[in-house]
């Protein structure tokens, strides 16, 4: 019966639900998606931090992940890669789209993918899998593996011609990975499709490296003349990333 309804519970339940729909919201979205004014607004986001169900960084607010667990897509290495905060923030900061992609014995698996307006996964991509030779975020991942580790994915590899950029001399691709590792980032520069271009840094975990984050973009909107001030930004977030998958491990 409606009567025996405590209201202010059930607007809690609806932050909590709307949390795992949209993700990441501010106070400001929240109280104009509920239509709740600023003083009942705070105080539940407030009672819920402080129970450890939500967690605020900078100005938005997200579910607890080791508390909250998003069915609708698989885990890899143990995480919700859906549910983390860095890949929302970076594509926030950028205005791009944002890609995780991790490694899979020979391949990277796209693990989450956010586009504008930036409030939930694309889960159409996720899962998918692409080119370790000729994307960002494989190169970025395949650059800062152990040696070992390297030779044994390169052996596996058939450098085929993706586009007319693509890596297709593993001499010269060998060169390139060395040059990833030492300046901490890969490129895609139209190597996988023309017309887009993506820069991708590694994500580590004890010590390994288990995949990458990559922002992607037309070339457009991600300029050659770019590429240095937004790799800046992509390493940050890469290692933000890393430092959340260390304290979900925890």
């Amino acid at each position: 019966m409606q009567s025996y309804e405590l209201t202010t519970l059930k607007k809690g339940l609806m932050i909590l639900d709307l949390l795992r729909d949209r993700h990441f919201l501010t106070m400001s979205e929240i109280m104009e998606e509920l239509s709740l004014n600023k003083t009942s607004a705070y105080r539940m986001l407030y009672t819920l931090e402080k129970m450890n169900y939500v967690i605020k960084q900078d100005k938005y607010y997200y579910l607890n992940s080791t508390i909250f667990h998003d069915t609708r897509i698989n885990t890899g290495n143990k995480f919700q890669w859906v549910s983390l905060f860095t890949p929302y923030h970076l594509a926030r900061n950028t205005s791009t789209v944002v890609y995780i992609g991790v490694l899979d014995q020979y391949e990277l698996i796209i693990k989450n993918v956010i586009k504008s307006p930036y409030k939930e996964p694309f889960f159409d991509a996720i899962d998918k899998r692409t080119p370790i030779y000729s994307s960002a975020i494989g190169k970025a991942v395949l650059a800062h593996l152990p040696l070992q580790k390297q030779h044994e994915i390169f052996n596996h590899l058939l450098l085929t011609t993706i586009t007319k950029n693509t890596f297709i001399d593993k001499d010269l691709f060998l060169s390139h990975l060395a040059i990833i590792k030492k300046q901490g980032f890969a490129v895609d520069n139209e190597e996988t499709n023309i017309g887009n271009r993506c820069i991708a840094a590694p994500v580590w975990l004890d010590g390994e490296v288990i995949g990458s984050i990559a922002i992607h973009g037309k070339v457009e909107q991600v300029k050659r003349s770019s590429i240095r001030s937004l790799s800046k930004k992509v390493i940050h977030f890469s290692t933000l990333l890393t430092h959340e998958l260390e304290n979900l491990k925890e």
